[in-house]
């Protein structure tokens, strides 16, 4: 019982002591379960759901929750049932272990896809109870505390998936603290080597500025003091994960931008009311000068998540920029906390605003639930939601309508009411008539036209931002009246055909193209089509072959789908391998139906001419106009001066740089990955023979 010993006197200290009881009979029941299993660390497998039990209980959540946690795994690990759960310990319990439990027993074809469903299936569970999230969350910081006993690319794998999904659920769920150390965790297993150069950087950085901090600090407190307002003032230091997310957003060189980084120093007021928050800023204001435009009032407009306060950005003492945060004691409580605070807090039955908003944002999961087809998209569609950066937008009655940036009138219409997206004819901004295509911005007045029997236009897809106004358009395309999809796809096909009727094309032709897209019907093609599941250039270049394809003796000169560089989005070019003009191509047909060029060696198509149904050849026309990305490795030695000179000999030679990623391997040498924008391969080959004529290039290659 050791173990439980210590969770013992934390639920001591907020639990009475039957509750401390049942929970230790939870214990009892997890320990004989996993009994035997040991951890890939050697530890005994019970530490692991001890730990979680841990986090949660600092959080001082109920005892229900305590006790799913320390029986999390046995669903999944000991073949224990959820009967067995719900008897021993009740239906809430159980329910809470199952919809933390991992779904091992279906199997996918993919990782994928296996992580997608599970992602769904937490998310679904999470909707009926937020517990099973804070279960998850903390069983995730425990693994991530502990990653350190796996393969560097299960770490690397486990802390990608971190930072893309869990660090920003427990951000949107207002844990501010659970999400930096997420963060902190997963940048340090992911880029282990930059995780140790930015720490390194920031220790010896930080000799002189804990003077100025102080002074700052100083300075303020003693400005409130005199003013007679109380209130306690902290200086903040920037995480290694959150220097090189602002590193990443700068251009330059490594060195420019991390001095840029940390010439910004952060402070925190906290005062004790809501009201004293507005009169320190006012006093801040006076004190230091306000950088124009960075100023946020979160307390009057709480973010998404429920978080509440004051920022603004000062210049200060020598010219630096000083970021404040100014808010009450219950905001910080809430900041760090976030829903786990409604637990920790909580008095009588108040429901705090990061749960309303956290409730709020699951009521849309589950329309969006609805309305996506796959678990691959619908997580793909929740991370456009949980990477939110807020733009705040007023309907025409004077409501506070939050979307994320580059949101347009379309997100605004569906963020209202979903029929009010789909009825959308146009939109005033601001009284004036408005493309439907507008990016919104801040204080803006919005008003939506509709009109009854209006229908959402495909082309939105394009522009929208939501994933509610996405799905929503989606599916209605998905739903659009067969005989008008077959109707649109023949006019989309007769115009690829160059206005070619349908019946002019050979029954042999058609029956050749049915059997190679497996289709029975040719109106299946035109509904697929017309749904935008099949480009119509792809179907009309089928159906103008005279004969049938063999993939086996198919050679490059006997591709005769041309590719002249002009389609425009019609065609991809896949960001695998980066074809250009001169490489031998392949044409791939993508589940959406989209047309993604390969080149011929590319891994990811090595199988693809097997499949006649996602599969066309294709070649380059001879006079192919564009400019096309390709991936360029520049291996050299570490030099003052290197990336500059290298970026100067690109220019030169006509070439835009779009990229810059530097990798440092061992001190020594670095390498530099440049995405650029290129004619074809003879413009590429005297680009890369320019490059090594330089002394301190080891090696230059292009991308495969």
């Amino acid at each position: 019982m050791y173990l439980f010993n210590g969770l013992k006197q934390q639920l001591q200290s907020y639990l009475d002591a039957s509750q401390v009881e049942e929970v230790e009979k939870a214990y009892v029941f997890a320990r004989d379960s996993h009994n035997g299993q040991m951890r890939s660390s050697g530890d005994p497998y019970i530490t692991h759901p001890v730990a979680v039990a841990n986090i949660l209980a600092s959080l001082h959540l109920d005892k229900q929750t305590i006790m799913a946690a320390l029986m999390h795994d046995v669903i999944e690990d000991c073949h224990v049932t959820s009967e067995q759960l719900n008897s021993n310990f009740g239906e809430n319990v159980a329910s809470l272990v199952e919809g933390v439990s991992k779904l091992t027993q279906i199997k996918f074809p993919s990782w994928e896809e296996a992580q997608a469903e599970n992602f769904r299936k937490m998310i679904m569970a999470m909707v009926e109870d937020l517990r099973v999230v804070l279960i998850k969350l903390a069983d995730r910081l425990h693994n991530m505390r502990t990653l350190g006993s796996l393969r560097p690319d299960k770490q690397r794998r486990i802390a990608k998936e971190t930072i893309e999904i869990y660090a920003p659920i427990a951000n949107r769920l207002g844990m501010y603290a659970m999400r930096t150390e997420l963060e902190e965790l997963g940048f340090a297993a992911q880029h282990p080597m930059r995780h140790r150069v930015i720490k390194e950087s920031v220790k010896k950085a930080r000799g002189n500025r804990k003077e100025i901090i102080s002074n700052i600090c100083k300075t303020i407190e003693d400005r409130l003091k005199s003013e007679e307002i109380d209130a306690r003032v902290v200086g903040r230091e920037k995480t290694p994960f959150s220097i090189y997310r602002k590193m990443q957003e700068k251009l330059g060189e490594t060195v420019q931008v991390f001095s840029e980084v940390m010439d910004v120093y952060g402070f925190r007021v906290i005062a004790d009311t809501e009201d004293s928050c507005y009169r320190i800023l006012g006093q801040l204001h006076n004190l230091y000068r306000p950088v124009p435009g960075r100023f946020k009032d979160y307390i009057a407009i709480p973010k998404a998540n429920g978080y509440q306060s004051l920022h603004s950005t000062l210049k200060g003492p020598h010219g630096l920029h000083i970021e404040v945060q100014v808010r009450t004691e219950t905001m910080e409580q809430m900041a760090e906390n976030g829903v786990a605070a409604h637990w920790l807090y909580k008095s009588g039955n108040d429901v705090n605003r990061a749960e309303i908003r956290a409730r709020e944002w699951m009521r849309n999961l589950l329309e969006l639930q609805k309305n996506t087809g796959d678990s691959i998209e619908f997580i793909e569609s929740v991370k456009v939601d949980l990477f939110p950066d807020e733009v705040y937008v007023f309907t025409p009655h004077g409501n506070i309508i939050e979307l994320p940036k580059k949101a347009t009138p379309i997100d605004f219409a569906y963020a209202i009411h979903t029929d009010v997206g789909n009825s959308c004819i146009a939109c005033k901004i601001d009284a004036k008539i408005s493309a439907l295509s507008t990016e919104l911005s801040n204080g803006q007045t919005v008003e939506i036209i509709t009109a009854p029997g209006a229908k959402p236009n495909p082309s939105w897809l394009s522009y929208v931002t939501t994933s509610k106004a996405r799905s929503n358009i989606r599916h209605f395309i998905k739903n659009l009246h067969r005989d008008d999809a077959i109707k649109l796809g023949r006019r989309l096909l007769e115009k690829a055909l160059g206005n070619k009727s349908i019946e002019s094309v050979s029954e042999e032709n058609i029956q050749r193209v049915l059997k190679e897209t497996k289709h029975k019907k040719f109106e299946d093609i035109l509904h697929e089509i017309g749904l935008g599941l099949t480009a119509s250039i792809i179907i009309a270049h089928r159906l103008n072959s005279k004969t049938d394809i063999d993939p086996s003796k198919l050679k490059h000169k006997d591709a005769p789908f041309a590719i002249k560089g002009t389609e425009g989005m019609m065609i991809d070019y896949a960001k695998c391998c980066h074809p250009i003009p001169g490489d031998l191509i392949v044409g791939t047909i993508s589940t959406s139906g989209g047309f993604i060029l390969h080149r011929q060696d590319c891994s990811n198509v090595s199988n693809i001419k097997h499949h006649l149904d996602k599969y066309v050849p294709v070649q380059w026309e001879k006079d192919v106009v564009g400019d096309f990305r390709v991936s360029l490795s520049v291996d050299v030695i570490n030099k003052h001066g290197v990336l500059a000179k290298v970026t100067s000999v690109i220019s030169d030679n006509g070439v835009n740089i779009v990229n810059i990623e530097i990798d440092t391997k061992d001190g020594a040498t670095n390498t530099l990955t440049f995405l650029v924008e290129i004619k074809d391969r003879l413009h590429l080959a005297n680009l890369i023979r320019k490059i090594r004529l330089y002394d301190f290039v080891i090696k230059v290659s292009r991308h495969r």
